[in-house]
């Protein structure tokens, strides 16, 4: 049975497209009524394509790169699924590199990776983060199933809007994550597309299988938040093509739903390092900047508070009512995001603009355009992974919630929906002698610290590496601070010795945005 999301190609590149993947030409038919198109039969799972790409340069020039795609079964529990596609990016090594040393493979998080094609084209991109990898083995780059450059590219409709002058109830927010996990799943099942497959099992097996093609016996891993997941996974289920593993921003098989408490510990550490800074001296409440917040909360409780700003897209004014849910909401800030060192900048300055009772800035980030769509795929994905009776008790006893809002709700309203569950023996931590180099952060708010100390144990060949001030890029912000810990990585990487490899890294002050007065006690 054919699919039309699995490859249709114009007429007039059929032919070739087919001799490049080895199938013989076709008998001749009937000419094709014009505009049509003709759906080609399905490359077989395990076919790859890889052609040269150049990637422009900052100082002028190019440098080259594979580009390609990879097929592989949507689902190997089922051999009538058919394929998928998966966008491969190879960099090979350097000249200088050794050989014989296992290529990196960098497993992107989300799950929402968009491919790395707009990334290469931001002017110096590619000499930050892609030629240290080049200057010790091939990098290998795989898209996530079913997201992205992949294909079909799961993608679903968003949620439908809330009423942004009128209060919010939980059950209204939880029922727009249902109505779009409904339709998107409906959809894709109309499409004849086995959605089981979807799975971070069937993830780690795609890894398998683009090692396999490219002809290489041992991998390193390098990968962060969904990507140590699915890093993790490949740990598990094929453990004998890993060399070894750099994993930061921990997301170990039962932390897909975050702990409230958890996350509100990094936010605390991060505030009371910002109670702290020379800038804000003389601006911060009794209290500190955390309790501030909570006072904001306690205060539109009693009296919602409405702010009227014109929208950047009808340019027209729109009302804006903050209650204690929408308050909640912006306890990650609303100029910036905490998630990054550089978007933590701005955090202490939209607390205190909130408790002076401007909500101005506030009001616009929720009436901007909504960016980006969630996809069938990051649900499979997600949802698949689940939560264990253990910590989902733990979760709904939470009393952070009471500051951060819902964090789970869209997983708590949608998983039932999905079907996709792999069951409490998936959840389980294992134990793995893989070599590897583990990096949290102590301001990570998306896998917070709690994560990797709690992982650490199962992992018998391991350096933890504290990076104190660590966002939930806290590999990255500790490379880019340390040239020594940069290079002790890097060494890991590629001989596996961790010996140089620190066990804490202390991370500079953060630039603090300073407000344009001083806030007074209220």
């Amino acid at each position: 049975m054919s699919r039309k999301w699995l490859l249709t190609l114009a007429v007039s590149t059929l032919v070739t497209a087919m001799s490049g993947f080895g199938y013989a030409q076709p008998a001749p038919g009937p000419a094709p009524v014009a505009g049509s198109t003709i759906v080609a039969a399905r490359p077989a799972p395990g076919t790859l394509f890889l052609g040269s790409e150049r990637i422009p340069l900052a100082a002028g020039g190019f440098a080259e790169a594979e580009r390609g795609t990879m097929y592989v079964p949507v689902n190997r529990s089922n051999p009538a699924g058919g394929v998928l596609a998966l966008e491969i990016y190879r960099f090979k090594a350097n000249a200088g590199a050794t050989k014989g040393t296992p290529p990196v493979f960098l497993l992107h998080g989300g799950p929402n990776f968009l491919g790395l094609a707009e990334r290469l084209a931001r002017s110096g991109f590619y000499e930050s983060d892609i030629l240290p990898f080049r200057e010790i083995a091939d990098l290998v780059v795989v898209s996530q199933r079913g997201i992205g450059p992949s294909k079909p590219t799961t993608l679903c409709d968003r949620a439908p809007e809330l009423p942004r002058d009128a209060p919010i109830t939980r059950e209204a927010a939880a029922a727009g994550f249902r109505q779009m996990s409904v339709a998107c799943k409906a959809y894709w099942d109309s499409q004849g597309l086995d959605l089981r497959g979807f799975t971070v099992v069937e993830a780690a097996a795609d890894v398998n299988d683009v090692r396999r093609a490219l002809g290489y016996d041992m991998i390193t891993l390098w990968g962060a938040s969904f990507g140590s997941h699915w890093g993790m996974a490949i740990m598990r289920f094929h453990p004998g093509i890993v060399a070894r593993a750099v994993l930061f921003g921990m997301e170990g098989p039962d932390h897909t739903y975050d702990m409230p408490s958890d996350v509100l510990g990094s936010v605390s550490r991060m505030a009371a390092a910002a109670d702290q800074a020379p800038a804000l001296k003389g601006m911060i409440p009794e209290g500190g900047l955390l309790q501030a917040f909570k006072t904001v909360i306690d205060r539109v409780e009693k009296a919602p508070v409405k702010v009227t700003v014109t929208n950047p897209a009808t340019g027209r004014p729109q009302v804006v009512l903050f209650d204690a849910w929408r308050v909640r909401q912006l306890a990650m800030g609303y100029s910036g995001r905490v998630a990054s060192r550089r978007g933590m900048q701005t955090w202490p300055a939209d607390v205190l603009a909130l408790y002076k009772g401007d909500f101005t800035q506030a009001a616009l980030s929720l009436v901007a355009p909504q960016e980006g769509y969630r996809t069938a795929s990051y649900f499979m994905l997600d949802c698949g992974s689940g939560i264990s009776p253990g910590r989902e008790a733990r979760l709904n006893a939470d009393q952070a919630v009471s500051v951060l809002g819902e964090v789970n709700l869209d997983y708590q309203a949608g998983c039932p929906i999905w079907h996709s569950d792999l069951g409490n023996a998936f959840r389980k931590n294992f134990d793995t002698s893989i070599p590897a180099v583990i990096a949290y952060g102590t301001w990570d708010v998306s896998t917070p610290q709690e994560n990797g100390l709690e992982l650490a144990p199962f992992f018998k060949n391991h350096t933890l590496v504290k990076v104190v001030g660590g966002s939930h890029g806290s590999l990255g912000d500790a490379m880019r601070a340390s040239a020594s810990f940069r290079r002790a990585v890097m060494k890991f990487a590629q001989t596996g010795d961790m010996s140089d490899v620190p066990a804490q890294v202390d991370l500079p002050a953060v630039d603090w945005v300073v407000p344009n007065a001083a806030v007074g006690k209220r």
